[in-house]
Formats: C-alpha cells, sequence, structure tokens
C-alpha cells in the first residue's frame, strides 16, 4: 500500500470513529439523514472518505443507504438486541471459560483480582457512569485473559455498538448491584480454575441482560434505542475524541422490568 492510500485509509478510518461513536451515544436518532456534504464540511474529510466511512458504516448494521435518499440512521429492534446478546454470550462464555483454564499462568489471577476490586468500588459507591467504565474494564479483561487475539479483536467490534452503552447508563442503582454479583460469580469461578461453571456463568449474565430488555414495553424500548435526539446543528457537534461523549440526558428508568 502507498502512502498516499494509507492517508486515504486512515481519515476515512477516523470519520468512521467519529460517525459510529455520535451514533453510540445517542448524538443521532433513529432514521435520522447523514448529510454527505455537511459531513464532509464539519469533519473536513474529503467526500471519498466520508463515503468510505458511510459503507462500513452500513457494513456494520448502523446506518442504512438507499438509492437516491442517502443514508440514515438504521432504528433498532428487539430482533437486533436478542441476535446481538446470543452472538455476545458465545463470545462471553469462550472467554470465561478460557480465562479459567489459564488462571495459573503470569498475571491472570491478579487481573481477575483486580477487576474483584472494582466490584467492590463500584458496590460502595453504584453510579451509571461508573457502571459503563466497570463494565467495559471487566469484559475487556476477562476477553484478554482468554489469550485468543482473534476473539478479542472481534469481540471489541461489538463492543462499539450503541446496544450498550445506553442500555447501561439507564440502569437503577439496585440492577447495577445485580450486575455486580453477577460479575463475581465469573470471576470466582476463574480463580477456582472452573472452566465449565465460568462459561456457564458468563452465559447466563448475558441472557439474563437479553431477558431484561425483552420485557421491556415498547415505550421503555424506544425511548432508550430509537428516541428522537437534537436536530443538526454543524457547529455544535465536537469532533475531539474527548468531546466525543456527549452529555447524559434524563431516560425512563429500568428498575421496573429487571
Amino acid at each position: 500500500m502507498d502512502n498516499d492510500a494509507a492517508a486515504k485509509r486512515s481519515v476515512a478510518s477516523i470519520a468512521y470513529d467519529v460517525i459510529s461513536s455520535r451514533i453510540a451515544s445517542g448524538e443521532y436518532s433513529a432514521n435520522e439523514r447523514l448529510i454527505e456534504a455537511q459531513l464532509v464540511k464539519e469533519l473536513r474529510v474529503s467526500r471519498g472518505a466520508v463515503r468510505e466511512a458511510m459503507n462500513r458504516l452500513a457494513s456494520d448494521g448502523l446506518i442504512e443507504i438507499e438509492l437516491n435518499k442517502g443514508a440514515s440512521i438504521r432504528a433498532i429492534t428487539r430482533g437486533d438486541l436478542s441476535d446481538f446478546l446470543q452472538v455476545r454470550a458465545v463470545f462471553e462464555s469462550f472467554a470465561a471459560h478460557r480465562a479459567a483454564e489459564r488462571v495459573n499462568e503470569p498475571g491472570v489471577r491478579e487481573a481477575v483480582l483486580a477487576l474483584l476490586d472494582q466490584c467492590s468500588m463500584l458496590e460502595a459507591h453504584p453510579s451509571p457512569e461508573g457502571m459503563v467504565e466497570h463494565d467495559t474494564s471487566f469484559h475487556s479483561t476477562v476477553m484478554d485473559l482468554s489469550g485468543s487475539f482473534v476473539m478479542s479483536t472481534e469481540w471489541r467490534k461489538l463492543r462499539r455498538s450503541r446496544y450498550r452503552k445506553r442500555f447501561l447508563k439507564l440502569l437503577s442503582t439496585n440492577e447495577i448491584l445485580m450486575s455486580i454479583s453477577q460479575h463475581r460469580e465469573i470471576l470466582f469461578a476463574i480463580l477456582d480454575g472452573d472452566s465449565d461453571l465460568a462459561g456457564s456463568f458468563a452465559t447466563k449474565h448475558v441472557r439474563l441482560t437479553n431477558s431484561r430488555i425483552q420485557r421491556m414495553s415498547n415505550d421503555q424500548f424506544e425511548a432508550i434505542y430509537n428516541s428522537t435526539g437534537p436536530q443538526f446543528i454543524p457547529s455544535e457537534r465536537p469532533t475531539s475524541a474527548t468531546a466525543l461523549n456527549s452529555k447524559d440526558q434524563s431516560r425512563p428508568s429500568l428498575v421496573n422490568v429487571a
């Protein structure tokens, strides 16, 4: 690959990262149109880079591109969530199983104990923001402890999804504590070297999340995953990595669906 091609791909990747982060945060709402010319101007990249980013987003199922209509944010359905979480369950079970098998390898036990400390700290001071941070650390670490580079890389693509972040930010205190308890079950099974139990607990954890989501009312589901966001105002769209985290908005509690 020559330098020009590498630079073009790098710019397209940046455009992809910005747009996908906005989708994940809810800054772009379901069915909102993405105007190519506006993105070119705002992101200060070429039309070709934006188109490449759009194609990747469409391939990932985050947007839809229709002939003569352009691109729009794809709405999420209950079926989407169920399929997504079934795939996640396979990945999570594999990682926990492998981590338990490797528990006596250098650094594995120490990493698990560090996660248990995180569980205790979040339990003492539960918050949605703390839950997002802990959940990211927990699942990323367990996946890394599996020792599988391929699975870990593919799994991280799943974690870019907007499906997860919006849900975690709306957990009630009781739901956060319940999730921490499930994380502990997995971690203790890993420490015991019980690979089958660790994998089973990981599968159960994801399935309980799916069950909770599927029991939501239609209004709750739409408010969380397909809510209408603010109108497009180019000057207010952040482009820096730190600015991409949009401010949390109040949403319906999930406490009644747990």
